[in-house]
C-alpha cells in the first residue's frame, strides 16, 4: 500500500498510485497544498475532508472519479478545475466547501452525485455539461450562485437541487425536462421569472415555496401534476393560470400567497386541497367550476378580500373551516340543484342539506327557521358581524361557531339551544350581553365558557318567544 505524508503543508503521493484510499488525509489541518500524481485515477471518499487549510489542488488527466465527500469541508478551496477525464463526482463531493468561488466541470461528466456542491456558499455560478439529471440537492444552499447554464439534455430536476439558492435570479430550463423535483428551487427568495416549458409533466411538492420574488408564472398545458406546496408563501406571486390538464389543485400549493388577486381554475379540476388558498389575503374572487367535488379543510381561510361565493352543484364535500376568517365576505350562494349543500331562503350561508346543519356563514347571513344546529367554526372570526337572529329551531350551537367575532355586541339564544360547543362565543370582545331565558341563568352557565358568565342576563318571562310546536 502506498505511503501518503504531509511536508511544510504539502501533500507527498508517491508516483505509480492508482487510487487514493479513502480518508487517507482526513482532517488533515495543516495541508494546505496537493499535486496529485499522474497514475491517479479514483480520488477515494473523503480523502481530503474535513482540510480546512488546503487551498491549491491540481487534479490530473488520469482521474476518472471523484468519490463522495473526496473534498468535503475542505473550507479554505477557492477554485478547482476538473479534468476532462472525470465523469463521477460523487455524492457530497464538495460539500460545505464554503470558500468556492469557481469550478470547471468538463463535459467528460455524465454524472454529478447528490449533494455534490451543497452549502457551497460562496459559489457563483456554475456551466454545467451534458448530464441526464440533476441529482438532490447538488446546488442546495449555494447563497451566492447567480446564474446557471442547464444543458439542453436535461431530463429531471432532482429534489432540493437549488433549495435555498438566494441569489438565483433567474433560470433557462431546457424542452427537454419532463420533471421539476420536490422542493427543487424551495427558498430561491431573488426568483424574479422562470419559464416552464412544454415538455414538463410534474411539478414537485414545495417546487417553487417561498420564492418570494416571482411575480407570474404560467404552467404549461404538458403539466398533469403540480404537487403539495408547490407554490405555498411566493408572497409576491400576483397571477396564475392552471392549465385544462391538471385535473387537482393540492394541499397548501398557494398557501400564503398573500399577492395573488386572481386565478383562473379549469373544468378539468376535481378537488380542490386542504390550506390550498390559506391567507390568500389579496384574493378578490374566484370561480369554482362544475368539474369541483371536493373542498378540503381550511382551502380559503384567511382570504380577508373575497367577498363573495358560489359553491356549484358538484360539490358534495365542504372542509372544516373552508372557508374561515374570510371577513369581507357577503355573498354565499349554493347552486339550486346542489344534493348535498344549500343555502335556501337566500340565508348568504351554507347549509349541510340533509342534517341542516349551518356550516358556514358570514356577516349579511340570515339563519333560516328549519335549521337545527350552527356548525363548527361556522362564523369563527367573522369580525364584521355585528348582530344575528338564531331562530328556535335551533337545538346545538358547535364548538368556535363565533369564536373571535368582534364585532358581535349581544346574542339571544333560543329556549331550544340544549348544547353549546367550547368557545362557541369566546374572544367576542365587544359582547357585553348573552340574553338566555328566564330561570335558565344555572343551566347556560354550564354550558358557557366562565369567563362568560358576568354578561349572562336573564330575559324576563314575558319578553320569551315561545318555541313553536
Amino acid at each position: 500500500m502506498a505511503k501518503f505524508e504531509i511536508k511544510d503543508g504539502v501533500a507527498i503521493i508517491p508516483e505509480g498510485t492508482t487510487r487514493i484510499r479513502a480518508y487517507a488525509f482526513a482532517g488533515c489541518n495543516l495541508l494546505e497544498s496537493v499535486t496529485i500524481p499522474e497514475s491517479v485515477e479514483v480520488i477515494g471518499w473523503h480523502t481530503f475532508g474535513g482540510c480546512i487549510s488546503l487551498k491549491n489542488i491540481t487534479i490530473p488527466e488520469s482521474v476518472t472519479e471523484i468519490r463522495g465527500g473526496a473534498f468535503c469541508a475542505c473550507t479554505s478551496l477557492e477554485s478547482i478545475v476538473i479534468p476532462n477525464s472525470v465523469k463521477v463526482i460523487g455524492r457530497g463531493a464538495f460539500l460545505e466547501c464554503t470558500s468556492l468561488k469557481s469550478v470547471t466541470i468538463p463535459e467528460s461528466v455524465r454524472e454529478i452525485e447528490d449533494g455534490a456542491f451543497e452549502g457551497c456558499t460562496s459559489l457563483k455560478s456554475v456551466v454545467l455539461p451534458n448530464i441526464m439529471s440533476i441529482r438532490k440537492a447538488i446546488f442546495k444552499g449555494c447563497t451566492s450562485l447567480k446564474s446557471i447554464t442547464l444543458p439542453n439534455w436535461l431530463y429531471v430536476i432532482g429534489d432540493e437541487a437549488f433549495a435555498g439558492c438566494t441569489s438565483l435570479k433567474s433560470i433557462i430550463i431546457p424542452e427537454s425536462v419532463k420533471k421539476i423535483g420536490d422542493d427543487a428551487f424551495k427558498g430561491c427568495t431573488s426568483l424574479k421569472s422562470i419559464i416552464i416549458p412544454e415538455s414538463v409533466k410534474e411539478i414537485g411538492s414545495k417546487a417553487f415555496k417561498g420564492c418570494s420574488s416571482l411575480k407570474s408564472i404560467i404552467i404549461p398545458e404538458s403539466v398533469t401534476g403540480i404537487g403539495d406546496g408547490a407554490f405555498s408563501s411566493c408572497s409576491t406571486l400576483k397571477s396564475i393560470i392552471i392549465p385544462e390538464s391538471v385535473t387537482e389543485i393540492g394541499d397548501e400549493v398557494f398557501y400564503q400567497c398573500t399577492s395573488l388577486k386572481s386565478i383562473i381554475i379549469p373544468e378539468s379540476i376535481t378537488k380542490i386541497g386542504d390550506v390550498a388558498f390559506y391567507e390568500c389575503g389579496s384574493l378578490k374572487s374566484i370561480i369554482i367550476p362544475e368539474s369541483v367535488t371536493d373542498i378540503g379543510d381550511e382551502a380559503f381561510t384567511g382570504c380577508t378580500s373575497l367577498k363573495s361565493i358560489t359553491i356549484p352543484e358538484s360539490v358534495a364535500k365542504i372542509g372544516n373551516s373552508a372557508f374561515l376568517c374570510c371577513n369581507s365576505l357577503e355573498s354565499i350562494v349554493v347552486a339550486e340543484d346542489n344534493p348535498t349543500f344549500d343555502s335556501r331562503e337566500g340565508c348568504n350561508a351554507i347549509i349541510e342539506t340533509k342534517s341542516n346543519t349551518l356550516i358556514c356563514g358570514c356577516k349579511s347571513t340570515i339563519i333560516p327557521e328549519s335549521v337545527t344546529k350552527i356548525g363548527y367554526d361556522a362564523f369563527d372570526h367573522c369580525h364584521s358581524l355585528e348582530s344575528i337572529t338564531i331562530p328556535e329551531s335551533v337545538e346545538e350551537i358547535g364548538e368556535c361557531a363565533f369564536y373571535n367575532c368582534e364585532s358581535l355586541k349581544s346574542i339571544t339564544l333560543p329556549e331550544s339551544v340544549e348544547e353549546i360547543g367550547e368557545s362557541a362565543f369566546d374572544d367576542c370582545s365587544a359582547l357585553t350581553a348573552i340574553y338566555v331565558p328566564a330561570k335558565k341563568v344555572d343551566y347556560y352557565k354550564e354550558l358557557l365558557s366562565e369567563e362568560l358568565h358576568d354578561i349572562i342576563v336573564e330575559l324576563a318571562p314575558e319578553k320569551r318567544t315561545k318555541v313553536r310546536k
